[in-house]
């Protein structure tokens, strides 16, 4: 094999290896913009059927008030009833985490559970036994919409959970293809570099022999030393850190959910704006009839506009509401003057219970690591709160 051809192979070795790295990243990163979507398009199915079965559980419960017709209420059951089977047959399919789908496996059996106590629950009411009929509705009826509920928020948090790890593995790999590139590129390079002998030369011309009196003036030459100064190699860049503190996140979630004594909560709500990079927070409360909200905790804003916040009505058309309305997480978009925000619903087994708006920095409102740290703090605060009455529930949607 001649000299040419080994330089050859090595290019083509390098550029292989090249194009093998690019390959994978842009691979990778169609992955994970698919993965994206799917985990948004389950995260939103989610927060519909946790809103859907608080429904279900208000619509039941007017089975046995005075003066409600029976039948539209047991129209208005069946429908919502159906329409939950189809949300957690949707969610089923996009699921990709063993976790999400055993949680979706439990909503669906307590949906079915709840389906046969309903139907008993609708004959104790037809004739007009509405003593029994409240003890189902009040005691099975609220406990299998509550297990519903929770193994809902469950295959929520599982399911980001994994599409995170998904992220941080997809981002380890294609930095590891990179460097192999990178390495595989700077090696075939340096043994294509020239060396220091020279080639000898074909030409049919005779070379003249060298005399010996210039060869022994060469040997008595000796060459100038020079100093030549070392040069380092600069430092690595640092890696870049991740958007959002997963530990972070973690140990908050869990100091919520071991707190005693209000008090603490102030510095976990400063913990929070932390890992959310936010400049403010509130924390919104509904009022028992779930027609109000009102702010029970400030972080990041002057005592003189703390005390003018008052109450926020429910049909208010601002983020707030409407992230309350719907218990969906809203956003809006930051520009060169004013900072991004969210609103994320604070959704517990009965419902959405109020809302923790933040003032984000930096796009952190067009970030989806960021997104879902704030739906995950959020679903953990909602643990903290009281649900409103079913009752106030009822009279605000009418």
């Amino acid at each position: 094999m001649s000299r040419l051809s080994v330089r050859l192979l090595l290019l083509v070795v390098c550029l292989a290896a090249i194009g093998g790295a690019a390959f994978h990243v842009w691979s990778s990163d169609r992955s994970a913009r698919l993965e994206a979507d799917t985990t948004r398009q389950f995260n939103l199915i989610a927060g519909a059927a946790s809103a859907a079965v608080a429904d279900l559980r208000t619509a039941q419960q007017a089975y046995i008030a005075v003066g409600q017709g029976e039948q539209f209420w047991f129209d208005r059951v069946t429908a919502i009833h159906k329409q939950l089977e189809e949300q957690l047959a949707e969610l089923r399919r996009i699921v990709t985490t063993p976790g999400a789908t055993a949680a979706l496996e439990d909503a669906a059996a307590a949906l079915q559970d709840f389906g046969q106590m309903d139907q008993r629950a609708r004959d104790y009411t037809r004739n007009r036994q509405l003593t029994l009929a409240s003890d189902m509705v009040f005691a099975d009826g609220i406990d299998l919409t509550k297990r519903a509920g929770d193994a809902i928020a469950v295959a929520a948090t599982s399911e980001q959970v994994g599409h995170d790890a998904a992220v941080a593995a997809r981002q380890k790999s294609q930095v590891l293809a990179l460097a192999g590139a990178a390495g595989m590129a700077v090696f075939g390079l340096l043994l294509l570099a020239p060396g220091g002998r020279a080639t000898q030369t074909t030409s049919p011309v005779a070379i003249a022999p060298v005399s010996t009196a210039i060869l022994t003036d060469l040997d008595d030459f000796q060459p100038v030393s020079r100093a030549v100064k070392k040069v380092e190699p600069p430092p690595p860049a640092p890696a870049p850190a991740p958007a959002v503190n997963i530990g972070g996140v973690a140990s908050l979630c869990n100091d919520l959910a071991r707190i005693a004594d209000t008090r603490a909560l102030p510095a976990l709500l400063e913990r929070a704006a932390s890992i959310l990079n936010a400049s403010g927070v509130i924390l919104w409360i509904a009022d028992p009839d779930g027609r109000e909200l009102a702010p029970i905790l400030v972080h990041g804003y002057s005592a003189q506009l703390t005390t003018r916040l008052g109450t926020l009505a429910r049909d208010a058309e601002n983020l707030t509401a409407s992230a309350y309305r719907t218990a969906l997480l809203q956003t809006v978009k930051g520009d060169a003057i004013s900072s991004g925000a969210i609103a994320v619903p604070l959704v517990a087994a009965g419902g959405c219970v109020g809302v923790m708006a933040a003032e984000v920095k930096n796009g952190g409102e067009q970030q989806e690591d960021l997104l879902a740290a704030a739906t995950i703090v959020a679903a953990q605060l909602a643990t903290l709160v009281g649900p409103p009455s079913a009752r106030g529930k009822a009279e605000a949607a009418s």
